[in-house]
C-alpha cells in the first residue's frame, strides 16, 4: 500500500513539474519608452505600485531608451528591483538604460535591440574617474546579482577595459541581442514582443500607460525643453529692465519661467517653495525697476532668490549650475540679436536714442570750465538711465544723475559739474 502511494505521490510531482510552464504567469505590463529622467523616475514608482496593489506575481517590463541621467537610473533600479522584474529590451538599454536592463530579474532581448555605451559623460565629455569607478561598479554589481558577467558589463561603462575577442581598450562595449545572448548576458533572445509574450504565457492583469500629466512633465524636464525655457524666461527678465515699463518680452518671459517651475513641479522634482521663491525675486526686482530706480539691494536680492529657485527646481546642484550658465549666456546673446537686427521695434527705441547727437541739431558734450550751469536748471530730453541729454539755457547737453532714474520730459537741476561729468537731479514739483 505504501509503495502505491509512493508511486501517485511522484506520479503527481512530476506531472506538476512537466506542466508548470503551461501555467500563466499573473503580471502587470510597463512599457518604459524615453529619456531617463525624474519624471520618468516617479512614473515608474507609481506604476510599480499600481503592480502591488493588482496583485500581481511579478511586472513586466519592456525597455527602448537612450539613456539619461545617472541619478534617475539609480532610483529607477530600485523600484524595479522592489518587485519581481521580467524585462524585454524592444529596442535599446542604451547608457543609463543598460542599468534597468541588468536591474531585473530576468532580462529577455528582442531581435536588433542593443544594449551598452554606458559611459557617464558631464556635457558631452567623459565624467571624472570617481564617478566612473561607481557607475561601471553598479553595473557590474546588478549583473553580478543575475547570474551575469560582472566585467563585461564594466565594459559597458569603462573604455579602459579590454576584453579579448569583444572589446578593445579605448572603445565603450555595445552588444547586440545575439552577442548578449552568446556571453551570457541576457536570458534569450526573441523576434519580437509578441512572440516573447507568447512564450513566457503570460496573464496580463493590467498595464500603467502615461496621463497627460506625465507626458506633460517628461516634456518640460527634458534637458533641451527645460533649458530653452529658463534661457527664454530670462532674457525677458533682462529685456524688461532694461527697458521700463511692463510688454511682450516680460509677458514671454514669465509664462516661459512658469512652464520650467510647473514642469518641476509636476515630476516632483520640487514643491511650491521654488515657485514662491521664485515670485519673491521677481517681486524684488519689479520694486527695483519701478519703485527705486538704479540697482541696489532689491535687485541683488531678486537676483540671488530667482537663482536660489531655479536651484531648488533642478535635480542636482552641478546640473543647475550648468542650466544657469548655458541659460545667462544664451539669453545675453539672444537679448544682443534682438537689439541689432530689430532696431525699428519700440522696444529698441525705448533703450537707444535714435536721433543723431550732431552740433547741428544743437548737442554739445560737456566740457571742463561748465560750472557756469551749475545750480541752473533744464529739461530732460532723453530718458537718464542715469546718463542722457539735458537741454540746459537752450543748449543740449550731455548729462548724468547720480543714480536716479529720471524720465524724459521731467525738469532737471545742475547740482555738480565734475570735469567731464554734468550731474543733475529731478525737480520735484510741489503739491498746491
Amino acid at each position: 500500500m505504501n509503495k502505491r502511494w509512493k508511486v501517485i505521490l511522484t506520479a503527481i510531482v512530476l506531472f506538476f513539474m512537466m506542466a508548470g510552464p503551461a501555467f500563466a504567469l499573473d503580471v502587470w505590463e510597463i512599457h518604459f519608452r524615453g529619456e531617463v529622467s525624474p519624471s520618468q523616475a516617479r512614473w515608474l514608482a507609481d506604476a510599480y505600485d499600481d503592480a502591488r496593489e493588482a496583485g500581481a506575481e511579478a511586472v513586466y517590463l519592456l525597455i527602448d531608451t537612450p539613456g539619461g541621467r545617472l541619478d534617475s537610473a539609480l532610483q529607477m533600479a530600485g523600484t524595479i528591483k522592489s518587485k519581481e522584474t521580467i524585462v524585454l529590451v524592444d529596442g535599446g538599454a542604451i547608457s543609463a538604460g543598460a542599468l534597468l536592463a541588468l536591474a531585473a530579474d530576468e532580462m529577455y532581448m528582442a531581435q536588433g535591440s542593443t544594449i551598452g555605451a554606458a559611459e557617464p559623460q558631464i556635457g558631452g565629455e567623459r565624467a571624472d574617474e570617481k564617478t566612473v569607478s561607481f557607475w561601471s561598479a553598479e553595473l557590474a554589481a546588478e549583473a553580478e546579482k543575475n547570474g551575469r558577467d560582472a566585467q563585461i558589463a564594466r565594459a559597458m561603462a569603462d573604455d579602459t577595459i579590454a576584453i579579448e575577442g569583444l572589446v578593445e581598450e579605448g572603445r565603450l562595449l555595445t552588444l547586440t541581442a545575439q552577442e548578449a545572448l552568446e556571453n551570457g548576458m541576457t536570458d534569450g533572445v526573441f523576434r519580437n514582443a509578441f512572440e516573447f509574450e507568447q512564450e513566457m504565457n503570460f496573464n496580463v492583469l493590467g498595464s500603467s500607460g502615461k496621463t497627460t500629466r506625465d507626458l506633460l512633465a517628461d516634456f518640460l524636464t527634458s534637458a533641451l525643453i527645460s533649458t530653452l525655457l529658463l534661457t527664454i524666461g530670462i532674457a525677458g527678465i533682462m529685456i524688461e529692465i532694461f527697458s521700463p515699463g511692463f510688454g511682450f518680452p516680460g509677458a514671454i518671459g514669465l509664462s516661459a519661467l512658469g512652464l520650467y517651475f510647473g514642469g518641476s513641479v509636476l515630476a516632483g522634482i520640487s514643491g511650491w517653495e521654488a515657485v514662491l521663491l521664485f515670485l519673491v525675486g521677481l517681486v524684488l526686482l519689479l520694486v527695483e525697476v519701478f519703485v527705486l530706480p538704479g540697482f541696489g539691494v532689491a535687485g541683488i536680492i531678486g537676483f540671488i532668490a530667482i537663482f536660489g529657485s531655479v536651484f531648488i527646481a533642478t535635480p542636482d546642484p552641478a546640473t543647475a549650475v550648468q542650466s544657469v550658465v548655458i541659460a545667462l549666456v544664451a539669453a545675453v546673446v539672444l537679448v544682443v540679436v534682438l537689439f541689432k537686427f530689430m532696431p525699428g521695434r519700440s522696444l529698441w527705441s525705448r533703450l537707444v536714442l535714435q536721433m543723431g547727437e550732431t552740433p547741428d541739431r544743437g548737442y554739445v558734450a560737456a566740457k571742463a570750465g561748465l560750472n557756469e550751469y551749475l545750480g541752473k536748471t533744464g529739461v530732460a530730453k532723453s530718458t537718464l538711465r542715469p546718463s542722457g541729454t539735458a537741454d540746459i539755457d537752450g543748449r543740449y547737453v550731455d548729462v548724468v544723475t547720480s543714480g536716479d532714474f529720471i524720465a524724459q520730459g521731467a525738469r532737471v537741476e545742475v547740482i555738480d559739474v565734475e570735469g567731464m561729468r554734468v550731474v543733475v537731479r529731478e525737480i520735484k514739483e510741489e503739491m498746491k
